[in-house]
């Protein structure tokens, strides 16, 4: 399986069109566990985003915001057209990208015209509204994420974070072998040796490519996929040997660290959602 895959396979990856048409007044998005991509059709904005200079879009593009970083997108003009996509990684489960990466990625449609073409399909389809348009869009909506990503990959345009390291030469086996084996007791030092590298200079570089230490990466990983076995209904006790964790208290510990609440109060909030969605 190839890393992007990898990835994916892990979590139920899902996509949302939440937005199309034009765009006349500032928009903040800030959704917590989500990514967005904004596909700027024609028209003129300013991208915000926090402690980061203000950038001026007068080109047609796709902005790529991997992970839940707080942005504001002011119009310029009213011909601003634009969509807005959302995914994440699952209801309530903290995306596992939000922890890693940070860096916003801006690529130009006249470049890549097959993204432009996947785009273009999907106008088509919220104007033409044809039998089965509805999940036609969501199917390209997903197909058009995973082929800017894909993109950022290949154009290198990702410095920092899990998908920089899973196609990082000494990071990736390291990478595929924690995710595997989640529950196996792992130790900087087993981990540098797996890369070839002394303790001190694999920890560098780790934080360096992943954006967190190798421990912190770990739990995080850990945590997320222990989030995927609760809405399974997987009891508590089996979660947490699986996960790596020998004992209920120190898995609680770790979950409430990192989500905010334990696990019974996560699934039970998470349960009340699922109610309300399917009463509407």
């Amino acid at each position: 399986m190839d890393v992007l895959s990898h990835l994916f396979h892990y979590f139920p990856f899902r996509t949302d069109l939440f937005f199309i048409g034009r765009l006349c007044h500032l928009t903040q998005f800030e959704t917590q566990n989500k990514g967005h991509l904004h596909i700027i059709r024609q028209g003129s904005c300013l991208l915000k985003v926090k402690n980061q200079p203000v950038q001026r879009i007068d080109y047609p593009c796709i902005v790529f915001i991997s992970s839940e970083i707080s942005h504001h997108i002011h119009p310029l003009n009213d011909e601003l057209d634009i969509f807005c996509i959302s995914f994440d990684f699952g209801e309530g489960i903290n995306n596992p990208l939000t922890h890693t990466i940070q860096n916003i990625v801006t690529l130009q449609l006249h470049s890549h015209p097959e993204l432009d073409t996947i785009t273009s399909l999907i106008y088509e389809e919220t104007e033409k509204m044809a039998l089965g348009y509805a999940s036609t869009i969501h199917h390209l909506c997903a197909y058009l994420t995973l082929r800017v990503v894909r993109c950022c990959l290949e154009e290198k345009h990702i410095k920092v974070g899990l998908l920089k390291g899973l196609t990082d030469k000494q990071l990736s086996g390291v990478l595929l072998e924690i995710h595997e084996k989640p529950e196996y007791n792992w130790q900087v030092d087993i981990l540098a040796k797996k890369a070839s590298m002394s303790r001190s200079r694999f920890a560098s570089y780790f934080k360096q490519i992943i954006g967190m230490s190798p421990i912190d990466y770990i739990t995080h990983w850990r945590i997320t996929l222990a989030q995927t076995l609760l809405l399974k209904g997987l009891p508590i006790m089996l979660i947490a040997d699986r996960v790596g964790y020998s004992h209920n208290e120190s898995f609680t510990r770790a979950f409430s660290r990192i989500v905010g609440q334990s696990p019974i109060e996560w699934f039970k909030l998470q349960q009340e959602k699922i109610k309300v969605a399917d009463n509407k």
